[in-house]
């Protein structure tokens, strides 16, 4: 099936609060890709403290469920090997791996029923 198609299938059987959630989420998440993709730093604050450990590593998992069962898992990793930095990022729908134009989909289809429900036009009756 192709993507847009899951898109709009798995946002359609999830719950107004949800969505809502999934939206916040994903802004974040978003934020955090476009600072940090192809990228790796090094830092040097802490310089005591990095020198004893090896790697530090660590994870924030999202994970969204429709009704149908259909879930999106969004794994952000920050690792830390000695002063070096780097952001991964996976995207798992229904335990198949996706890149992040996936996320950036669910974003587009969020905003742009964000916007509709804001310019559609209210109608009063009395």
């Amino acid at each position: 099936m192709e993507e847009s198609q899951l898109v709009a299938n798995f946002l359609d059987s999830l719950v107004f609060e949800e969505k809502r959630r999934l939206f916040n989420d994903l802004l974040a998440v978003e934020e955090v890709y476009q600072m940090n993709k192809n990228t790796s730093f090094y830092t040097f604050r802490k310089v005591k403290q990095a020198s004893k450990r090896h790697v530090d590593c660590r994870k924030r998992i999202f994970r969204y469920q429709n009704s149908h069962n259909e879930e999106l898992i969004i794994e952000q990793i920050h690792e830390q090997r000695f002063f070096k930095n780097n952001y991964t990022f996976k995207v798992f729908f229904n335990l198949e791996e996706y890149n992040f134009s996936f996320v950036e989909n669910i974003l587009a289809v969020l905003r742009d029923e964000r916007m509709r429900h804001y310019t559609q036009p209210k109608v009063v009756f009395g």
